[in-house]
């Protein structure tokens, strides 16, 4: 199959990336004044800036208020909306130019799908051990850009912990949605469809694109002890993206990823289970190593039916090859 080039494609990585990053300020901007504008009409309430800031400093004032934790949510889904989402789909749709960049209508099986859901739900308890190794880490040994990466962090926690506050199914329900679905739909058309296809562009190395683009990913959480953790996870990610071909493989396993916690959170809350998610706690030895072996299986599984599989990616041609076309 033979693509013409689009106005994105005629441009360098560099500067398609620049304007990528354009249009996230811009839509970011743009969502997060709608956010500020509709909190008050829905929610009655004023001062959405001063709310955010109540929130990271004082989460516990909030908890028996649902109305302001719940506006809260609602700015939280807009900047996912306006921050990955729109941007990724401009960029996407436009660099493509009727051509399917984005792989959302490359066909996949329903195996596939449920493939990848797998490999990253079993990939949990290593991610959680990775989580432990880098507790290890010191931030004073980074200077103050490690001492600010903790504070933020320390910060986002406490907004996670609010979200996570979960008293009724109703809050259960919002959760999977603004904390699972959305982001695992936004941050993969983000990351994966966009930048990691820009990467392999610019380093002309899918492995180095790969984990490139899963260090990104893992920075933009601002999670200092996570950031490992989450590095290795955008990782595997990033294969299954290569390997599954469809983005829809990675929403598939991002949305699992997400929800098996807010699941796992909720079913601690309601006193259904013992094992409290929020708490890191480390599984069996043994349950990680059965785990981890069957995760590896997986992938192979993955790698082996993506080769066997595997057409021709679209040959992309210059314009100036086409001839003009004159009638007068």
């Amino acid at each position: 199959m033979i693509e013409q080039k689009g106005f994105l494609n005629r441009q360098p990585v560099f500067m398609q990336l620049t304007i990528l990053v354009f249009l996230v300020f811009a839509c970011t901007f743009i969502f997060t004044i709608a956010s500020m504008m509709l909190v008050g009409p829905l929610y009655g309430i004023d001062g959405a800036d001063t709310l955010i800031l109540k929130a990271t400093e004082n989460p516990d004032a909030l908890k028996g208020n649902r109305n302001e934790v719940n506006a809260i949510k609602l700015i939280q889904l807009f900047s996912t909306i306006g921050t990955f989402l729109i941007p990724a789909l401009i960029f996407g749709f436009t660099k493509g130019m009727g051509s399917d960049y984005l792989k959302l209508k490359t066909k996949t099986s329903l195996l596939m799908v449920v493939l990848g859901m797998a490999t990253i739900f079993l990939s949990a308890p290593l991610v959680n051990e990775i989580y432990n190794l880098n507790k290890m880490a010191n931030p004073e040994w980074f200077g103050s850009f490690g001492k600010g990466f903790l504070e933020s962090e320390k910060k986002n926690a406490l907004l996670t912990g609010l979200f996570l506050f979960m008293p009724k199914a109703q809050d259960f329900m919002i959760n999977i949605f603004v904390i699972a679905l959305l982001p695992a739909i936004a941050e993969e058309l983000f990351f994966r469809g966009v930048i990691q296809q820009l990467f392999k562009e610019w380093f002309k190395n899918i492995h180095v694109a790969v984990w490139s683009t899963a260090m990104l990913f893992s920075f933009i959480h601002l999670d200092f002890y996570g950031f490992i953790p989450r590095v290795f996870l955008g990782a595997l990610l990033g294969y299954l993206f290569v390997w599954g071909n469809s983005l829809w493989v990675n929403i598939g396993a991002h949305f699992i990823n997400n929800a098996s916690q807010v699941v796992m959170v909720y079913l601690f809350q309601s006193g259904i289970t013992s094992y409290d998610a929020q708490q890191d706690e480390s599984m069996p030895w043994y349950i990680t190593i059965i785990f981890s072996l069957l995760m590896i299986g997986l992938l192979i599984i993955v790698y082996l039916k993506r080769v066997i599989e595997k057409e021709p990616e679209p040959q992309i041609i210059p314009d100036n090859i086409f001839p003009d076309n004159n009638y007068g």
